[in-house]
């Protein structure tokens, strides 16, 4: 693997594993304590249903182990970050569209999970490219 493409892996490894210390943090942690007293945050994490939780966490996990395998430069990192990509959509639909953060809280609170979006399609699309020159096995 080249030096580029072992950074790229390296720093989508540090980036996801952020990812899931905060899916262990705030599922781990009461919403009080999540939001500190934002009232809106605080209902949107209480509401927020079982389906979105398991987004959360299998957009978290498999966006690790797609960067795990892309660091191992294994084919299956294309998978893990189309499942990543897919888990993204589904956890934001709630939090986004669902509930009523967007409207309590303006369209700002749009701005990260879009860098995360991107950062997860921008992952996929990297592995899919580096799996066609054949640098994935």
């Amino acid at each position: 693997m080249a030096r580029q493409q072992r950074m790229i892996a390296i720093g989508l490894v540090l980036w996801n594993a952020a990812g899931v210390a905060m899916w262990a943090l705030q599922s781990s942690t009461s919403p009080e304590t999540l939001a500190q007293g934002d009232k809106v945050q605080i209902e949107v994490w209480r509401a927020m249903p079982l389906w979105a939780w398991i987004a959360y966490a299998v957009a978290s996990w498999s966006g690790l182990l797609g960067a795990v395998a892309l660091l191992l430069q294994r084919r299956v990192a294309v998978w893990l970050f189309a499942a990543s990509v897919i888990a993204i959509v589904a956890q934001f639909s709630y939090a986004l569209v669902l509930s009523p953060l967007v409207q309590a809280k303006g369209p700002g609170v749009i701005a990260f999970p879009v860098v995360i979006l991107i950062v997860a399609l921008g992952s996929m699309a990297y592995a899919h490219a580096a799996a066609g020159r054949d640098l994935l096995s």
